[in-house]
């Protein structure tokens, strides 16, 4: 998308046929740190799991109106549960400061009987800050799984409010429930807990594989075999006792062009593994070095060594 910043990248398989990328953008001319004032939802079709992808039209746009979502809508991840379309996000409002913006971001979703629309909004957002816990200042990066039994978890991350505009502690928690909208129930204590780090890990993933949960984060602390900023897969039987000693190793922020030549990256970020017929697609958003737009790369056969 020429003059836009693209990130967040949501896959769904069509009914008909073909397959809709969902994603967040921006326009360049607000820099990437616009993502938190200036950040809409769009969709584009594809062949393949991994594109190429066109047709792109808006999803979720500002609308001028005054609701706790009014201003931006960032971190799209789209599911098809039972024949119908659930897109999870984040959205905030605010008055132009970046920060404001950041600390009024809040959980919420769209609904659809198809990919195209159209999309019904919740009034409210699915996911509120827990004032009294560690989940107090803001909330974003939900990503939502289906158990084994029927019911639904979200992953989501959540600041502790403390020394304002940043807060206290980046930390990451579960919310289950019986439908995928909701309600969901928060678990007490977070996740993904490194024990001296203010923020250990960023952009979480999951998804059930034989009975197991698995979760691709972004190592913000740099762990004892990754380095800062790589992505690990983690695994869990139940999706709260995750073990931050035991990953695999799936990415660091650098690209491999056809030629073989290895170059590094600004940013790997927001990884997605979307199932497909023949196995795994992951996708990552990418911010190159200097100031060149953001885009979305895909893996079209990520296989993740089992356990």
């Amino acid at each position: 998308m020429p003059g836009w910043h693209v990130w967040c990248g949501s896959l769904v398989e069509n009914p008909g046929g073909g397959f809709s990328l969902f994603y967040s953008c921006w326009p360049v001319s607000q820099g990437h740190e616009g993502w938190v004032t200036h950040s809409q939802i769009w969709r584009a079709e594809g062949p393949a799991p991994w594109g190429p992808f066109s047709g792109s039209q808006p999803v979720l746009v500002p609308d001028g109106n005054t609701t706790w979502d009014a201003d931006n809508f960032h971190n799209v991840t789209v599911k098809e549960f039972n024949g119908r379309y659930y897109l999870y996000y984040t959205g905030n409002n605010g008055n132009g400061d970046w920060w404001i913006h950041r600390n009024n971001q809040r959980i919420g979703l769209a609904v659809a009987d198809s990919p195209s629309g159209p999309w019904s909004r919740s009034p409210a957002p699915l996911l509120d800050i827990s004032s009294s816990s560690w989940d107090s200042l803001c909330i974003a990066n939900p990503s939502v799984v289906q158990t084994p039994g029927g019911g639904f978890i979200m992953i989501y991350k959540g600041v502790t409010a403390g020394d304002l505009p940043y807060g206290s502690k980046v930390l990451h928690g579960m919310a289950f429930a019986d439908r995928p909208d909701g309600p969901f129930r928060k678990h007490p204590e977070p996740i993904f807990q490194i024990n001296g780090s203010r923020f250990a890990f960023e952009d979480p993933h999951i998804w059930c594989e034989s009975g197991r949960f698995r979760c691709l984060m972004k190592d913000m602390a740099g762990l004892p075999g990754s380095c800062p900023r790589a992505t690990l897969l983690f695994e869990s039987p139940d999706a709260i006792e995750w073990d931050t000693a035991q990953f695999q190793l799936v990415a660091t922020p650098h690209l491999e062009t056809p030629e073989g030549r290895v170059e590094r990256v600004d940013r790997l970020e927001r990884p997605a593994c979307f199932h497909y017929r023949e196995g795994l697609c992951l996708s990552f958003a990418v911010k190159p070095l200097g100031e060149a737009a953001s885009y979305l790369v895909f893996a079209p056969n990520f296989l993740p060594t089992r356990s």
